[in-house]
């Protein structure tokens, strides 16, 4: 400037915008001459806008707490882009042992404002802390987007088995029938052989035969029989049997 037009020529001016922060931007070139009609003007507009990416990872640390060793635990991590330009997620790593992800593989691409959910999990194989980072890398981002995760194995607190039930012994007796007429017979039983015998039978039976399923294990027990005639006349003791009870 100044320029001289010839009769008939032209002259050409290049304009550039480049703005230095976001948002609409506005300007007026005006051109004055020595021609006789006004100065021109022209109107000039645009709109600045980010150029860049932003990864917000939420939330940034998780503490999984105490989980017994070989089961697993879940959490949700969701991702969002809030730049203005595509986010692209190439690589996920985890520094760390017993920790790791799903719902995410590596080669997806945020949009502008996009959100994405996945899951982080803890699966403790040995007893004590543990902790991990789970990195999300983009070429688009200066520095990873992390998740810190930390955890503590415990051993596991099933309760002790139940011993098994004691095994429950009886002692079965048989008996030749009296030669007399009897109505039924008695059974008694003592812990001490040849005497001091209590009767197990609250009645007459008239089987000959009766079992015994209150004893105890590891003692030995002593049965005679009585039998019993119409008039309530009852006899004299049997034979004594023995029966040793095993001690389980």
């Amino acid at each position: 400037m100044p320029r001289t037009i010839l009769p008939a020529n032209n002259l050409k001016y290049t304009l550039a915008f480049a703005p230095t922060s976001s948002g609409s931007a506005s300007a007026t070139v005006t051109i004055t001459s020595d021609a006789s009609s006004a100065p021109v003007s022209v109107s000039l507009a645009g709109s600045g806008e980010k150029a860049f990416a932003d990864l917000v990872v939420t939330p940034t640390s998780i503490n999984f707490g105490n989980l017994a060793l070989k089961s697993t635990k879940t959490q949700n991590v969701t991702l969002q882009n809030t730049g203005d330009i595509n986010l692209a997620i190439q690589g996920i790593t985890v520094a760390g042992s017993g920790f790791g992800y799903s719902d995410l593989s590596p080669g997806f691409t945020l949009a502008p404002n996009q959100k994405v959910t996945f899951q982080v999990w803890f699966s403790p194989k040995v007893a004590g802390p543990a902790s991990a980072t789970i990195s999300l890398l983009s070429p688009n981002i200066s520095s990873p987007g992390d998740v810190n995760v930390t955890g503590d194995g415990i051993p596991s607190t099933n309760p002790p088995a139940a011993p098994p039930p004691a095994t429950q012994h009886r002692v079965q007796l048989n008996w030749d029938a009296s030669t007399s007429q009897v109505i039924g017979y008695h059974v008694y039983r003592s812990e001490a052989p040849g005497g001091s015998y209590s009767v197990l039978t609250g009645s007459t039976i008239n089987a000959l035969t009766y079992t015994d399923t209150t004893v105890s294990l590891g003692t030995t027990y002593y049965y005679v029989v009585t039998a019993v005639d119409a008039s309530g006349n009852e006899s004299v003791y049997s034979n004594q049997t023995t029966a040793i009870i095993p001690s389980s």
